[in-house]
């Protein structure tokens, strides 16, 4: 999986937020949760327009990810890898 970062990417976005879907809210997966749900590679394209402080956060999220919208709790994968890009 591909997902095109630029200088507005934020947790949100990367994890899961929700959303207005026909009158009720829905989570939104982000492209981290589904790619560690789904067990995949995940690249982050143009992550260096990143702050150094946002890709650490993503960095601390990749071992196991919990969502406090849903309480899951998503454990890494022995496939799932993150590329900064």
């Amino acid at each position: 999986m591909r997902y095109p970062c630029s200088q507005q990417t934020d947790l949100d976005e990367l994890i899961g937020e929700e959303a207005l879907v026909a009158g009720h809210f829905e989570f939104r997966y982000g492209p981290l949760a589904e790619a560690m749900r789904r067990n995949e590679v995940l690249v982050l394209e143009n992550s260096a327009c990143l702050s150094q402080l946002m890709r650490a956060k993503i960095q601390t999220l990749t071992d196991r990810l919990f969502i406090a919208e849903t309480e899951e709790r998503i454990p890494r994968g022995d496939k799932f890898r993150l590329i900064m890009g």
